[in-house]
């Protein structure tokens, strides 16, 4: 099940929840990535190995710096007084007490870094106690991104990001890493296979694109990279009507925020190319707007206060 066929199981269910034995008998897998599912997948108490080795691929870990044990934490941190409560899809600590974070980012959203860097700072904050010094263990981020967040570098699908100054690293502890999928997909399909990325995390989304189209995987890749039990795991047979109605539940509020975050997406991406001056018929070409709305696009980009 792919996401978009996936968008439109969520929507004909939640209408139609009769609906749901049919579409046993049209898809073999359930779609890995939403909320619900990706969490009973990668946070399988009863499987560690999997997230560990996954955790390794996705964040090229090697070596002394690989994971060797993950231990899943409690995955709410409440609000205090004024503040939001910051509720991580899957958190956990490694053998070294390092923490994890592990969210899946289901659409476009031009405050998903505030988000994150909020999130971030929620781990670190409690990190600390009362009694203790200021000696911050080294935090991990790993961002699955759905949609793509950054439209207009079509050949980068990884972003990795770390505090620096004057261009050097100021502060090796923190490692955030952001992660395209569908832009990873499109990559691959424009390259020949010789010249495709070869490393244990283009191996990973391979697998997990295997399972959206639902493709027969190698037992000996599996156990490489996941465990043989993943691709058991992964399908429809194993689930019940409640947790598929539960997951449909879930995810339709994702499909409100949807319907604007593609409007949302294409004006980012003209107010980017705007700012670098590129051509009118270009910005249409990849933006997917009509001209008339990138010229008052423009004409409100000129009438922006500019900060001193």
């Amino acid at each position: 099940m792919t996401r978009s066929e996936f968008i439109a199981f969520v929507k004909d269910v939640a209408e139609h929840p009769e609906h749901l034995a049919d579409y046993r008998k049209i898809y073999k897998n359930v779609y890995p990535f939403s909320d619900g599912i990706f969490k009973m997948l990668m946070a399988n108490e009863a499987k560690p190995e999997r997230t560990v080795k996954f955790l390794n691929a996705m964040l090229g870990l090697t070596g002394d710096k690989a994971i060797k044990n993950y231990t899943l934490g409690v995955p709410e941190n409440p609000g205090v007084l004024n503040d939001k409560t910051a509720i991580f899809d899957i958190y956990g600590t490694t053998q070294a007490g390092e923490p994890v974070l592990i969210e899946v980012q289901q659409n476009f959203n031009t405050l998903f870094v505030d988000r994150l860097i909020y999130y971030t700072a929620r781990v670190v904050s409690r990190t600390v106690k009362k009694s203790q010094d200021y000696n911050l263990p080294h935090i991990y981020v790993l961002s699955l991104l759905t949609e793509n967040q950054f439209p207009t570098e079509i050949d980068t699908y990884l972003h990795h990001a770390q505090l620096v100054r004057n261009r050097h690293l100021f502060y090796e502890k923190l490692d955030i890493y952001l992660v395209e999928i569908e832009k990873f997909f499109a990559i691959e399909d424009r390259t020949p296979p010789e010249k495709r990325e070869q490393s244990d995390r283009a191996e990973m989304l391979r697998i997990f694109r295997d399972v959206l189209e639902e493709k027969e995987i190698p037992e000996e890749k599996l156990k490489k990279l996941l465990d043989k039990d993943f691709a058991k795991d992964v399908s429809l047979e194993g689930y019940t009507d409640e947790t598929l109605l539960n997951e449909v539940d879930g995810m339709t509020d994702m499909l409100y925020e949807k319907q604007g975050s593609y409007l949302q997406a294409k004006e980012e991406v003209a107010l980017e190319m705007l700012a670098d001056n590129e051509p009118i018929d270009k910005i249409v070409k990849y933006s997917k707007l009509p001209e008339e709305k990138i010229l008052q696009l423009k004409i409100q980009a000129t009438k922006r206060p500019v900060s001193a």
